[in-house]
């Protein structure tokens, strides 16, 4: 069978169709009321309400009064009382005469007196105080004030500092007069090799200054100038006499193979009696350093520390209340505190 056949197989509902064009309507059916029944048997019987019986309304009784009144009482008459008209005396005054006394007339002679001037009174001007109408001021400037007493605050609350010492007068550098020229030098180092710049290590091995203490005579020119200022913090330096010339050459004086320089080496080296003839040639310049190099003389001096230590400071210049750079003539004192 085919599936067609299959759904009209299909027994159908048992609802009954509507028919078409029509539509079912819906109406409310009222509940009916019911009636209690009372049953009799099988068959029912319907109650009927009672009617209720009237109610017997009886006349009331009226109680009479206890006292019977017969007499009528009537308002009293009231007579309309007499008025009196009030009597009028009239009472006659007579006037008394009034004698008048006489009086006597007196002469009053009155002093005329001038009358007081009145001060005259100016009026015064009131002025009306004028009301000035300021502009408002800008927040700029409202920002500006409360800066401005901000600072004052701060200013008022600042102690005030002491009152400072008064730092000592410096000292006067010292004015020395230039060496002459051709002029013997005596250059003597006094700071150590320690943290030396290059440059100036370099300068002072020209110089044949290589360690503390070495000393060497030099002359005069502006060359050996520009040297010993580049080396300031290092040496000091100042012009010698014939006669300090002689007294180093005595007791520092050295010649090759370390031997002493005595009278002996000079008749032999220059022909010259003595130390001191020879440093006045040196001075005078009838003989030079380099010869007197080149004849076996050292040209380092070798020098111990001062006895008693430096005076002063050996970090500033001799000018300044130290011991570096040019002395002058004190070089003098120096050295024979270092030979």
């Amino acid at each position: 069978m085919s599936t067609k056949q299959k759904r009209k197989a299909k027994p159908t509902s048992e609802k009954p169709t509507k028919a078409k064009g029509t539509r079912a309507t819906r109406t409310k059916k009222k509940p009916e009321k019911k009636v209690p029944s009372t049953r009799v048997g099988v068959k029912e019987v319907e109650a009927k309400p009672e009617l209720k019986k009237p109610v017997e309304v009886k006349p009331v009784e009226t109680k009479k009064p206890l006292v019977e009144v017969t007499a009528e009482i009537k308002p009293a008459e009231l007579k309309p009382a007499e008025v009196r008209k009030p009597e009028v005396v009239e009472v006659k005054v007579e006037p008394q005469k009034l004698e008048a006394e006489p009086i006597e007339a007196k002469a009053i002679l009155a002093e005329a007196k001038p009358e007081p001037q009145k001060p005259v009174v100016k009026p015064v001007e009131v002025k009306k105080d004028v009301m000035e109408v300021k502009p408002e001021p800008k927040k700029s400037e409202v920002k500006l004030a409360a800066a401005k007493a901000v600072v004052a605050e701060a200013k008022l609350r600042i102690k005030k500092p002491a009152a400072a010492k008064l730092l000592p007068k410096p000292i006067p550098k010292k004015k020395l007069p230039q060496p002459p020229m051709d002029s013997l030098l005596l250059i003597i180092r006094l700071r150590g090799t320690f943290a030396v710049p290059h440059y100036i290590e370099r300068t002072l091995l020209s110089l044949r200054l290589g360690y503390k203490y070495n000393a060497t005579l030099a002359k005069n020119s502006p060359s050996m100038i520009g040297m010993l200022r580049q080396v300031k913090d290092y040496v000091t330096w100042g012009d010698v006499k014939p006669a300090d010339v002689a007294r180093l050459l005595k007791e520092r004086g050295e010649v090759i193979g370390g031997m002493p320089v005595t009278d002996k080496f000079t008749k032999d080296a220059f022909a010259k009696e003595s130390i001191e003839v020879l440093a006045k040639a040196l001075a005078s310049g009838e003989i030079s350093l380099k010869s007197l190099w080149e004849k076996g003389v050292k040209s380092v001096f070798r020098l111990h520390p001062p006895s008693g230590g430096f005076e002063s400071t050996i970090k500033r210049s001799f000018t300044s209340n130290g011991q570096l750079g040019y002395r002058g003539t004190a070089i003098a004192t120096l050295m024979t505190d270092m030979t």
